[in-house]
């Protein structure tokens, strides 16, 4: 693995209705569950997180929630769990620790957390420095009101052939606490 001095940043903006977890058709009745935001299209790549925030706004007059986790479900991982019926949104609670069930410090799926301080200039969170990202990240919120923004930065790494099957094959089967997505 060898680091290319290239720095990848993303930023965005959320709200329920971008849920892609939830089988329910109608948006406006449902307020927690994943997000995908982003798919590597870059093969023999991968990233690690050195930095998240909620992307600030100057008023925060839009009553932005901006807690989030930041994990590594890809789109297809989101639809699985959503076509999973009601065992897929009560793992989904459970990956969030809206249920009992796994406490996200449990999820290996988990790489990171925001939440702002009470004051709104200080901030508390964590983010798991050794997990490399090589397929895609999601964002995990909890009845956001208005939108969750985010800022994320990602060091770029080149990896060989047998580099990338590994960090694959261990970010598919990172441990989620025994819980099973189901094709």
């Amino acid at each position: 693995m060898k680091k290319t001095g290239r720095r990848l940043y993303i930023s965005g903006s959320v709200t329920s209705v971008d849920i892609a977890t939830d089988s329910n058709t109608n948006p406006a009745t449902y307020t927690n569950g994943l997000i995908p935001i982003w798919e590597n299209e870059r093969r023999g790549y991968g990233y690690i997180i050195n930095f998240l925030s909620a992307f600030p706004n100057v008023d925060n007059a839009n009553g932005s929630d901006n807690r989030y986790l930041l994990t590594t479900y890809s789109a297809r991982d989101c639809r699985r769990l959503r076509e999973g019926g009601a065992g897929g949104v009560n793992q989904v609670l459970k990956i969030l620790g809206i249920q009992a069930g796994i406490d996200a410090a449990e999820n290996d799926r988990v790489i990171g957390t925001y939440q702002p301080g009470a004051s709104g200039s200080s901030t508390y969170g964590i983010r798991k420095i050794d997990s490399l990202v090589v397929q895609s990240l999601s964002l995990g919120v909890d009845q956001p009101r208005g939108n969750v923004t985010y800022y994320i930065e990602m060091d770029e790494y080149e990896l060989t052939d047998d580099e990338m099957v590994l960090a694959l094959l261990s970010e598919s089967d990172m441990n989620v606490g025994n819980m099973n997505i189901i094709p």
